[in-house]
């Protein structure tokens, strides 16, 4: 072999292990490079050094449970909108729209869970210039009979949620069917909010259907009120709770057994049109939304531990 050839032969060598490099480098090892990125952002929701530092705060002596916004008392015809759970990026950017065109300030409380998954629509609501809070993780029902270790971690899941999507993190709190005692509001201060918000009227999707069925609504809404709009069904267990993972005997049914007929389907629930239709009966009445947060705020007692004589401090 002449010195030519022996240079040539080198050359395709060369050539073939820089084009297998390059194939590795574009076809593998680019592929995997994001999934140390998912990795670290699945164990950041987690929210490991938040739950600990307001466990810590949590059982300090001292530690005094956070005030409970709740209605006026004024007599103007003042009120404030809340939406219980996060729509999805259609719905929301329909709801934004209504909002919009009535000039309604509104608090979106956001399951951290749904914000981990669509941080997007966390985006459109800010984007919108409306507010957000804290819906827990899960959206967990009954959080008032839950030990604190899990109050704590539902609430700062779900603050660690939010504010690794969005600059400012959410100061008030809600939670679906909850009573907010004071061993609650004491954990609600540990995990760093400000505020938890107590609604006196409570509007289910499906409510009305014409500008009529709005009207009778809208005239049974008192000044002074919050009103709560349900977005997302609310957790009753977490899917890791015992009584979840518990199993069920199955049921055998029989070949011979008739299948019941089935419900009549449901009629398609167009939230947009309904709060636009609510938004035009209540404006009609004269009277005007302002954010939750200039509502007033009180040291909240449940119905249910008033003593003869007291004064409630807030609905259940």
């Amino acid at each position: 072999m002449n010195y030519r050839k022996l240079v040539l032969a080198v050359v395709l060598v060369l050539a073939c292990v820089i084009g297998a490099l390059i194939y590795v480098r574009d076809n593998l090892i680019e592929k995997t490079e994001f999934i140390p990125d998912i990795t670290d952002l699945t164990k950041n929701y987690l929210a490991e050094d938040e739950i600990k530092a307001a466990l810590a705060k949590r059982a300090e002596a001292d530690i005094q449970p956070v005030e409970v916004i709740t209605t006026l008392q004024d007599g103007t015809p003042r009120l404030a909108l809340v939406f219980d759970g996060m729509p999805d990026r259609p719905l929301a950017a329909k709801l934004l729209d209504v909002l919009a065109k009535h000039k309604t300030p509104a608090v979106f409380f956001l399951e951290g869970e749904n914000v981990a998954d669509e941080p997007e629509v966390i985006k459109l609501i800010r984007q919108a210039g409306q507010e957000v809070g804290n819906y827990t993780y899960v959206g967990l029902a009954s959080l008032e009979k839950r030990s604190p270790q899990e109050q704590i971690r539902e609430i700062c899941r779900g603050q660690k949620a939010v504010t690794m999507h969005d600059a400012l993190a959410p100061s008030l709190f809600r939670a679906p069917h909850t009573v907010y005692t004071d061993e609650l509001l004491k954990s609600v201060r540990a995990a760093g909010l400000e505020y938890a918000v107590k609604e006196n009227v409570r509007f289910k999707p499906g409510t009305i259907h014409n500008q009529e069925e709005a009207d009778a609504y809208a005239a049974g809404v008192s000044n002074g009120s919050i009103i709560a709009i349900s977005i997302e069904p609310f957790v009753e267990q977490k899917a890791d709770d015992p009584a979840v993972r518990e199993e069920k005997p199955a049921v055998d049914m029989k070949p011979t057994i008739k299948d019941e007929k089935p419900n009549p389907p449901i009629a398609k629930v167009e939230l947009d049109k309904e709060l636009d239709m609510l938004l035009t009966a209540l404006e009609r009445q004269g009277k005007s939304f302002i954010y939750v947060n200039q509502f007033r705020k009180i040291h909240y007692i449940p119905a249910a531990l008033l003593l003869p004589g007291s004064q409630e401090g807030g609905q259940e």
